[in-house]
């Protein structure tokens, strides 16, 4: 058996550049893995056999970016062989953390390597392509600079951040948030000039998706507020939402069945292994 942690991603910054005919939108933003991780094991058995310990609702079939990256590889590799996958999930769902498609990128690393590394890392990129737009990232270092709809990277150093993940007790759906995005709202930036900012290590925090996301849902709006209110010198939102990121490490704050925190800072994966901490 064969185990890996599964990291979660925040979006440090998120800008939106345009609108594409396709319905996606082009992106630029620094994307970073964190220490908020699920558990996945696989070996090899006599049948396939998937069990998640903490989600039920969790089932074998399209609906499941695992059970998706598991058919891509094996369609890619002609590998039939049977395995069992087990997962503990502690990544919050419609978070904006990206929990499934770290799980469809990790279950492609482990099943590359239990298997003898029949791809490449190229292989294993253009094979997440085709599951969801944040899946090669994670087969980035953990920290890069995204562009196109998020599926192109370019890995960037950063210095060691350590900082809270807020979510509330409900979710956000990433499909009507980017639905919602109104171009003529946002601030115009230059790609470039941000990817500098990253360099120079000189970048700020902030998410073109809020607007439109509080527009959709009034309780983003209270809760980043009461956020602010606890005393975080910084409230972004991560992603699509519904998690902000809240930085200042002076401030403790209490989890209440509004709103779990997760205390958090950032990993990296080597070029030849998969994350560790």
């Amino acid at each position: 058996m064969i185990f890996y942690f599964s990291p979660a991603k925040v979006n440090l910054f998120f800008k939106v550049l345009s609108k594409r005919e396709d319905g996606y939108h082009d992106i630029a933003s620094l994307y970073q893995t964190v220490s908020l991780v699920d558990h996945l094991s696989f070996q090899k058995s006599k049948s396939d056999h998937f069990y998640c310990f903490n989600n039920k609702d969790l089932k074998w079939d399209e609906s499941n970016l695992i059970f998706k990256a598991t058919n891509l590889f094996r369609k890619k590799t002609k590998i039939t062989t049977p395995i069992e996958i087990l997962l503990k999930k502690n990544i919050p769902i419609e978070a904006g953390l990206a929990g499934g498609s770290s799980n469809a990128a990790t279950t492609l690393w482990a099943l590359n390597e239990l298997f003898d590394k029949p791809l490449d890392i190229l292989d294993l990129i253009e094979i997440g392509k085709k599951i969801g737009a944040d899946v090669p990232f994670f087969f980035s270092s953990g920290t890069a600079f995204c562009t196109g709809i998020g599926n192109v990277f370019e890995n960037v150093l950063l210095k060691a951040l350590n900082f809270y993940i807020a979510k509330p007790n409900f979710g956000s759906s990433t499909l009507k948030v980017y639905k919602n995005v109104k171009m003529d709202l946002l601030k115009k930036q230059d790609p470039l000039q941000l990817k500098k900012s990253v360099i120079e290590n000189n970048f700020s925090s902030f998410n073109d998706l809020e607007i439109s996301a509080f527009e959709i849902d009034k309780r983003l709006v209270s809760i980043k507020a009461k956020l602010q209110e606890i005393g975080f010198e910084k409230v972004v939102m991560t992603g699509s939402g519904s998690s902000f990121m809240c930085f200042d490490n002076s401030i403790k704050p209490r989890p209440s069945k509004e709103i779990s925190f997760f205390e958090v800072f950032n990993i990296q994966k080597n070029k030849n292994s998969w994350y560790s901490f």
